[in-house]
């Protein structure tokens, strides 16, 4: 049985469609759930120990999927809920998952956890240096999980993505910025582009989610942490291809500051360890993003 937090969240809402076909999901968040059928909801607030504890002990789940996070700009604008939430929700599930016997726990990284000032291309071992407490509180969620696994307390496991776009994405700066272009541009809006040189490594959601489950599965992961990087692009690049794909797209420039962002990411480990790389280069993301809107899922609302 497979549990997912964060299931009523971007990323979530995919992965569980995603491991319906694969086994039972019970499906976790705070919200109301967005799916459709098939699929068990119940409610947790993953900082709630109580809460917690409760619902691990009614499903006692196998492979535990920690999705469930504030993000950059919330946890810069409120550090008290970012601890909250990103540091005792993730101590709260990594001791319930030991309790209750969950053999795997899959967490949710993020290459924030490198901070800005790395190498190129970045490795996993380049890691430990965050500008934001976004960052800081992934990076500690790595460390305490690392330290179950050193107990032999479960197996975990974490991925590091770059920045994952797709349909439905509302959070995120940089995420829901690239998917705020492809929405506007259905819509038949003008797009409004604040940096069209800044270069930005995307992630598809659909790859994104498929190295996480792939971690779920798979029987051996040597070295328990991986990057998950997609393509590299400008967000004018980013901007044509839309254009490209949804034709009569116009657009504006509202100059802003430069954003830096991890360009270059090493993929090497998940490739050669866990059979994943990236299949949607910039145009196969617009096209599946255009089609997923314009058809929905089967299994969840956008």
């Amino acid at each position: 049985m497979y549990l997912v937090t964060g299931a009523s969240g971007f990323m979530g809402k995919f992965l569980v469609e995603r491991l319906a076909n694969a086994g039972e999901v019970i499906a976790t968040g705070r919200s109301s759930s967005p799916f459709k059928r098939g699929v068990k909801y119940v409610k947790l607030d993953v900082s709630d120990r109580e809460e917690v504890d409760r619902v691990f002990s009614e499903y006692r789940p196998d492979v535990v999927f920690h999705m469930a996070a504030l993000m950059a700009d919330a946890c810069e604008s409120n550090p008290t809920e970012a601890f909250r939430v990103n540091v005792r929700g993730t101590e709260n599930l990594l001791e319930a998952s030991s309790k209750y016997g969950a053999k795997r726990f899959v967490f949710a990284s993020s290459i924030s956890v490198y901070g800005l000032d790395v190498p190129r291309p970045v490795r996993e071992e380049h890691a430990g240096k965050p500008s934001l407490l976004y960052g800081v509180t992934k990076y500690y969620g790595e460390m305490v999980g690392l330290w179950y696994d050193r107990k032999g307390l479960l197996e975990f496991r974490a991925v590091r993505p770059s920045v994952v776009f797709g349909p439905g994405r509302v959070r995120g700066p940089s995420s829901q910025y690239s998917s705020a272009i492809v929405d506007a541009a259905l819509r038949g809006e003008k797009v409004v582009i604040r940096n069209p040189d800044d270069r930005v490594n995307y992630i598809y959601v659909r790859d994104a989610v498929e190295v996480t489950a792939r971690l779920g599965e798979i029987a051996s992961a040597p070295s328990k942490v991986y990057n998950a990087g997609g393509f590299s692009c400008t967000v004018m690049e980013f901007v044509e291809a839309v254009r490209e794909i949804v034709p009569g797209t116009q657009y504006v420039i509202s100059p802003s500051p430069s954003v830096k962002y991890v360009t270059e990411i090493d993929n090497t480990l998940a490739e050669r360890e866990l059979g994943w790389r990236p299949r949607f280069d910039l145009r196969k993301s617009i096209e599946d993003y255009v089609n997923t809107v314009k058809r929905g899922s089967d299994v969840f609302t956008l």
